[in-house]
């Protein structure tokens, strides 16, 4: 890649970007939940929790944002617990179909808080266009240092269990799958039969 990538913290600026990355990059769990409200939707949730601002590294080339990491460690923001994913969801949705977007996003959620030796990827995405360019393994890399900082002795994340290109890339980068979870609302609702949960040992 000749152009010049930046690892920034996420700011309010970011949020409309934000919203449509994450559109982009997770096409099969916010389009069958969210539909054709997913990015006015998220675009409220991340201005109403400031922790996924304050939890995200996003990659700009040129100006733009392109890719974001979403990092938990233990000495971040606790999650809201849905607080604020349900009250961006009234907002555009009514309650009752708030509540049918806010119980399915639940039953395939498969997020949790990182042990006290651990960070945590929630999410992580390159926009498609600049997919192949090194944006994700730069991303990666950028987490693993914030973890050593943060004295974590792995790295954590969870991948669908068909996403190949995305499995290969984080085997190249050094995780090892160490949990096969099949879910049956997971395949009901995105199609995906299961996950990986996988794991990178660092070294200080």
């Amino acid at each position: 890649m000749n152009n010049e990538v930046t690892l920034r913290q996420a700011t309010p600026a970011d949020i409309k970007s934000l919203a449509r990355l994450w559109v982009a990059t997770f096409p099969d769990k916010f389009g069958p939940i969210l539909g054709d409200q997913a990015e006015r939707v998220i675009c409220d949730w991340l201005r109403l929790s400031k922790r996924h601002l304050q939890t995200t590294t996003v990659a700009e080339v040129n100006g733009v944002v392109t890719g974001y990491i979403i990092l938990d460690t233990p000495s971040a923001p606790h999650p809201d617990n849905g607080r604020w994913l349900w009250q961006a969801l009234q907002l555009h949705n009514g309650i009752f179909g708030a509540l049918q977007s806010f119980i399915l996003m639940v039953l395939i959620n498969i997020n949790r808080r990182p042990d006290k030796n651990e960070s945590y990827i929630e999410m992580l995405g390159v926009a498609p266009a600049w997919r192949g360019e090194g944006l994700a393994a730069q991303l990666l890399n950028h987490a693993e240092t914030v973890a050593r900082r943060e004295g974590a002795v792995q790295l954590t994340l969870n991948v669908v269990n068909d996403n190949t290109v995305a499995i290969n890339l984080y085997k190249k980068m050094g995780f090892e799958i160490t949990l096969t979870q099949q879910s049956r609302a997971l395949k009901w609702i995105t199609g995906h039969s299961g996950y990986y949960e996988m794991t990178k040992k660092i070294n200080h």
